[in-house]
């Protein structure tokens, strides 16, 4: 028969191994992406916009260039493609100042 104190240990274990397997899974899931260096995404999510259960609006950047997309549950639309947004500053760009003396 097992004690009071043999189920206590056990429970106690289990916890132990639950908290450490939730803490290795979220930890990969929040850092993988800084694990792998050199990887360098072509497709950014710029800016999304939900209109409705299932639809929305999205600003997408990809192969250096700029796509405003219309989303619901079964299909995707390109509305308007740009190759550079205004304000946007890419490195090697000039920066413009506002010197007002």
């Amino acid at each position: 028969m097992l004690e009071y104190t043999d189920i206590l240990k056990f429970l106690s274990s289990f916890v132990i191994v639950v908290v450490i397997i939730y803490s290795i899974y979220y930890g990969i899931n929040r850092y993988w992406k800084g694990l792998l260096p050199n990887q360098k995404s072509i497709i950014k999510i710029l800016d999304i916009k939900f209109i409705g259960k299932d639809k929305g609006l999205a600003v997408v950047k990809a192969n250096n260039k700029y796509y405003f997309l219309a989303f619901s549950e079964k299909n995707i639309s390109i509305i308007e493609k740009w190759d550079k947004l205004d304000g946007d500053t890419e490195k090697g760009d000039e920066k413009i100042s506002d010197n007002t003396n």
